[in-house]
């Protein structure tokens, strides 16, 4: 059985010490001056938004278009086999092409 003294426990809690970062990171990073427009705005950052806002658009047509030819198939082919499961033998339409003519 091993048995730590009191000394060597409160050595243990005691706070540790603060790491500094280097003198590298702590030194303050120069920017250049961003091309403002006549108001004094980023004009970087204003196309920047401009083309993330645009593509979050075009993400979000996408998705709901998907959505509802997901929700048409899924409402199609569950009429279908709505239709099967009742023992209908003319479920599919055919289309006017593959009817034979009538005499």
């Amino acid at each position: 059985m091993n048995v730590i003294s009191f000394e060597r426990a409160r050595a243990r809690l005691r706070a540790p010490r603060r790491i500094e970062p280097p003198a590298a990171l702590s030194a303050p990073v120069r920017r250049s001056q961003p091309a403002r427009d006549a108001d004094g705005d980023d004009v970087f950052n204003d196309r920047l938004r401009m083309r993330q806002n645009l593509a979050a658009f075009a993400a979000i047509v996408v998705i709901v278009a998907l959505g509802f030819w997901l929700m048409d198939s899924l409402q199609h082919y569950s009429r279908l086999q709505m239709c099967i499961e009742a023992g209908h033998r003319n479920c599919m339409p055919l289309a006017a092409r593959y009817q034979p003519p009538l005499y």
